[in-house]
């Protein structure tokens, strides 16, 4: 039996175990409740004062130290009362059930729950989170198709994206936002969402017709 100082050092060391250096280059399908080109982009404040979003990645190549996380599909949900840097937000993972191994099952929670650091918006958006579920392995549906892109579990998450179009010509339209200082991207197609919904226990909404970003991303840490 350990003695209450001995599990205590455990505990210590396990907290501080070492955070291995890892990248990630993946697709980054972003849709959220505000209108189009998302004004927290700008001025940090949502459209409608509060901010839900629907964050799929389909990593192209990735590493947790010596561990491969390449063809892996991830998909965040979030929902902040107010502005995300208003915090008591609530934060789910969602990860492809085609990881069998739980080191690797480990390595994607870490990094997308911000434990492992790095750039990016993970370890940013970290601090703004007071509940962070349970995350779920689940059957992934990921289409990258730049700004007519798609994901889905089903019976639980679906989002399609969709271009503009010129209400005159008929024409699909090229329409970039480009933010050389983005901790998320610096280059982005701007879409809308046809359809952007979830329905769980803990988070439930739909806001289809909103704001949509693709791009490809690419992060690293600690």
């Amino acid at each position: 039996m350990k003695t209450s100082i001995e599990s205590g050092s455990m505990q210590g060391k396990n907290k501080d175990k070492a955070i291995p250096e890892w990248t990630l280059k993946a697709d980054y399908i972003e849709t959220c409740n505000c209108d189009y080109g998302c004004p927290c982009n700008f001025t940090g404040f949502p459209s409608n004062g509060f901010c839900s979003a629907l964050v799929g990645y389909h990593i192209r190549e990735g590493n947790y130290g010596r561990l491969k996380l390449d063809n892996l599909d991830v998909v965040d949900a979030y929902s902040w009362p107010k502005a995300i840097h208003e915090g008591n937000g609530t934060h789910q993972i969602f990860i492809t059930n085609k990881i069998s191994e739980q080191e690797q099952k480990d390595a994607i929670i870490d990094i997308f729950s911000g434990k492992a650091k790095g750039n990016g918006h993970f370890a940013l958006f970290a601090p703004t989170i007071k509940y962070q579920l349970d995350p779920k392995y689940v059957d992934i549906h990921m289409n990258v198709d730049g700004r007519k892109s798609s994901f889905t579990v089903p019976g639980v998450i679906d989002v399609k994206l969709e271009n503009f179009v010129n209400p005159v010509t008929g024409d699909e339209q090229d329409t970039k936002i480009q933010l050389p200082k983005g901790f998320i991207w610096k280059l982005a197609d701007a879409a809308k969402t046809k359809i952007m919904r979830i329905s769980t226990l803990s988070l439930n909404f739909n806001h289809s017709g909103k704001n949509a970003f693709y791009s490809v991303v690419e992060f690293q840490g600690p």
